[in-house]
């Protein structure tokens, strides 16, 4: 089954869609969204990487946020050139970006239509010896605004999960 699914993801809740599917039509594509806020604990003299529901804590400027998506394949078949997307909140500080899926290919935008792999360049306009010049810089993580995984194939019930971390302004 060649199947191309475009999904946004927003951190608290998502939809599957079929491109050109009837709106009947249930999602061959489970989501679940969760926003984690990420500790780190000493136990037995280690620190380890404690995951907390933000919904059961306090999150403040300076938090780390785990924003993660959970999705399956609930089809009877494979799933191909699925484009998961989700979009870097204003109030949060991009960090980076993972998933557990093999094949992956991760790509980054900073205007939120426009996907490439990192790094990515941006034309901007600069005086040097009293002459306006522009030049092609890297963009920094920072100023990323959303993640897209390009995931090529999701086989009849594959999961996985793919995440960003970013921090709270």
């Amino acid at each position: 089954m060649s199947t191309l699914i475009r999904t946004t993801l927003l951190g608290a809740a998502a939809l599957g869609t079929l491109a050109g599917a009837a709106a009947t039509t249930p999602s061959p594509l489970t989501l679940t969204a969760a926003t984690m806020v990420v500790t780190q604990e000493t136990r037995d003299g280690k620190k380890v990487e404690v995951l907390t529901d933000a919904n059961k804590t306090q999150v403040v400027p300076g938090s780390v946020l785990s924003l993660r998506q959970t999705f399956r394949n609930v089809s009877k078949g494979p799933l191909n050139s699925i484009a998961l997307n989700m979009k870097v909140d204003p109030a949060t500080t991009f960090q980076q970006a993972s998933c557990t899926v093999a094949g992956v290919t991760t790509q980054y935008s900073i205007d939120g239509k426009t996907f490439a792999a990192a790094p990515l360049m941006k034309t901007v306009t600069v005086t040097e010896n009293g002459k306006t010049v522009q030049k092609k810089v890297e963009v920094k993580p920072s100023e990323y605004t959303a993640v897209r995984w390009n995931i090529a194939r999701l086989t009849a019930g594959q999961e996985g999960t793919c995440a960003i971390r970013a921090t709270v302004k």
